[in-house]
């Protein structure tokens, strides 16, 4: 039997901007309405952390945004500091167009996916476009706090997903063409 398709405002959520060598991208986080500004920004300094031996040099993390429940306003939080990854490659245009997709699901049926995109360039997209275990032990540790961050990274209906041990690259068409202008 099919889910009931829930508002896209079902839940409270948190946005993190962020540009991949010029391109606007964001990564959306449910979240408890109990959730604290402060808390979100802690809970992506550490999805930053875990994944800056992997990001681009010219990947930046601008800003973190809110829209509470019932609300498909985003607004800053005014918490977070913007940072540039630090690995010493850049995202080639080529790459640019590059995610990579972490799936999970919660008890109650419904699927989530973390899309990431700034995967440094000399990362090898392998030929499966799957890491099924996860192998990069930078994929390891965001999976990781996908899993574990409290009242975070929930499904839209406000269950918390038990995040798979891995990932899938995909391209992305829009900013495929995007890369070709």
């Amino acid at each position: 039997m099919p889910l009931t398709p829930l508002p896209e405002d079902n839940t409270k959520r948190y946005k993190m901007i962020y540009t991949v060598a010029g391109q606007q991208h964001s990564v959306t986080s449910r979240s408890s309405s109990a959730q604290t500004d402060a808390n979100a920004d802690a809970h992506f300094v550490a999805c930053f952390a875990a994944l800056d031996a992997i990001l681009g040099s010219n990947v930046t993390w601008v800003d973190l945004q809110v829209a509470l429940e019932g609300s498909n306003v985003f607004n800053s939080t005014g918490t977070w500091a913007p940072v540039t990854g630090t690995s010493g490659v850049a995202v080639a245009t080529v790459d640019k167009p590059r995610a990579i997709s972490f799936p999970g699901r919660a008890s109650s049926g419904r699927k989530s996916k973390a899309f990431i995109y700034g995967v440094r360039s000399d990362h090898v997209t392998p030929a499966t476009y799957e890491q099924d275990p996860l192998a990069s032990p930078e994929f390891q540790g965001f999976q990781g706090l996908l899993n574990s961050q409290t009242d975070f990274w929930l499904a839209i209906d406000g269950v918390k997903p038990t995040w798979y041990f891995r990932c899938n690259y995909k391209t992305n068409d829009h900013w495929v063409d995007e890369a070709r202008q």
